[in-house]
């Protein structure tokens, strides 16, 4: 790499190379800074460990962006880890570039093992860090005289200077620059919504797949100079004066990973993640989409077919829903409890629905549609509700379904904190078969479209991935209740 040598490890098919630095440690001085050029070093840079996560908050309240929790990750953590077929290939592989999931607040690319992916695939595939809550998403107005504006996205700054990095480094281990795929799943695959909707992500990437994560959702749009205003609070918080930026670059990075969020997003009235409106992305994202000025490549956009139940484990009696499902949806609360009636299942399973629909199904249909007037796009669901879940049951024994994360197993091959895949049916192993086939088959299959036509503007149709067998979908609309919530307050996601 242009920085200087480095040194990988080599094993069952596969080259990898952790830990490599993409960027400067984004510490002291350089905290709440655009990400800058790595220095280089002298002789051979140890690449066979993993770097350390970003520096982040664990609990459940800390994930959903309400603060406290208890703090793992370093601060010097702008690492990616690389990993490509073993051996010296005949030509230069097609690149695939993961950002990983977790409400923008946990996670890191070393949570996830792609390289069977690498392997059987043939495609150099890339893992990424970025920084993580308050670190990677405060805003402030001071922040404005430094150049980068008001701040708010110095993790989506993390995740393009990573791309940069893939044009600039990837050839030396195989890749081709001019052929990457970027796929991200969650809060990543948010990310990468909004990375197309950047003028500086054009040329970084020449395909996209959107995992549970349509940037649509209006709860989740936050434009830059409104939520400048929660950085005076949040120095307060941590004990400076408000407007004194030195003070918050030398409080311990401990503290600031457990500050509450100011700002609404995708867990509710407190959450982090990207803003527009400033010189990252200048506009929002379903006005870029609309208008057509966004970075134009194909794309895969998908949804899981029960992905509210991850995030339901705790409503377990009728008064606990009938306040959520209020507070989610506040004056559209009253309608959405008559809409999701509550069966003999529970009413987790009625707010998981709701949840399903409005926040990941129905904004992935919109997406689909407004995306559709300018580029090429799939669209899909996974619908295995037999995943195997490592974790107990949630309730009353009912199993978790096809909840929110539950395809990435599919797509990598490879166990991960949630799946065991040495629990896999056979029809489960080849339906990962099938998903890593295509991942990698998107762009470079002749058969691809035959396989997976391209959806209309209408919305249709869409691939239903299933162990028994895989099936184009016409209903998707209507099995979500899109109507409904196109007649909400959420229906500004209707293109």
């Amino acid at each position: 790499m242009r920085a200087g040598l480095v040194r990988g490890v080599e094993g069952a098919g596969v080259r990898a190379f952790l830990g490599l630095p993409y960027a400067a440690p984004p510490v002291g001085d350089l905290r709440w800074r655009a990400a800058r050029t790595v220095p280089a070093w002298d002789g051979v840079r140890d690449a066979t460990r993993l770097g350390s996560d970003c520096v982040q908050a664990l609990g459940r309240r800390a994930v959903l962006g309400g603060g406290g929790g208890i703090v793992v990750g370093k601060e010097d953590c702008l690492f990616v880890n690389v990993y490509a077929p073993s051996g010296e290939p005949a030509e230069a592989l097609p690149v695939m570039v993961y950002l990983h999931g977790g409400a923008f607040t946990i996670g890191a690319g070393g949570n996830y093992d792609p390289s069977r992916l690498a392997a059987e695939q043939g495609r150099v595939v890339v893992t990424v860090n970025f920084r993580l809550g308050a670190l990677g998403w405060l805003a402030h107005p001071r922040f404005e005289a430094e150049g980068t504006g008001v701040g708010g996205n110095f993790g989506l700054m993390d995740q393009q200077a990573a791309l940069r990095w893939v044009r600039d480094n990837i050839a030396g281990f195989g890749g081709n620059p001019g052929d990457v795929t970027l796929f991200a799943e969650s809060s990543g695959a948010w990310s990468a919504c909004y990375l197309m909707a950047s003028p500086g992500s054009e040329g970084l990437f020449h395909r996209v797949i959107l995992q549970s994560g349509p940037c649509l959702e209006p709860q989740s749009l936050n434009a830059a100079a409104d939520q400048a205003a929660g950085g005076p609070k949040a120095a307060a918080d941590l004990g400076c004066e408000p407007d004194d930026l030195a003070c918050l670059r030398n409080r311990p990075a401990w503290r600031i990973a457990r500050l509450p969020s100011p700002r609404s997003g995708i867990n509710g009235s407190g959450s982090w993640g990207p803003v527009h409106t400033d010189a990252m992305v200048p506009i929002s994202p379903p006005e870029a989409f609309a208008s057509g000025r966004f970075v134009r490549v194909p794309v895969i956009v998908g949804t899981n077919l029960d992905e509210g139940r991850l995030f339901a484990v705790e409503v377990k009696d009728m008064e606990r829903y009938n306040a959520e499902t209020v507070w989610l949806y506040g004056a559209d609360g009253e309608r959405a409890l008559a809409q999701y009636p509550v069966d003999k299942r529970g009413p987790a399973i009625a707010i998981a629905a709701s949840f399903t629909d409005s926040r990941f199904a129905c904004p992935s249909d919109a997406l689909r549609r407004v995306l559709s007037a300018y580029v090429p796009v799939h669209g899909y669901e996974f619908a295995d509700r037999e995943v195997p879940f490592l974790l107990p049951d949630w309730i009353n024994g009912l199993p978790m379904g096809a909840y929110h994360a539950s395809e990435l197993a599919s797509v990598f091959g490879t166990s991960w904190l949630f799946t065991d895949t040495g629990r896999w049916t056979l029809e489960q192993q080849a339906l990962s078969d099938r998903m890593r086939a295509l991942w990698a088959g998107f762009g470079h299959d002749p058969d691809f479209e035959r396989a997976w036509p391209r959806v209309s503007q209408g919305g249709a149709p869409v691939r239903v991935f299933h162990p028994a067998g895989d099936r184009m979908d016409d209903s998707f609309f209507d099995r979500h209740q899109c109507g409904f919530w196109g007649g909400t307050a959420l229906g500004a996601v209707a293109p």
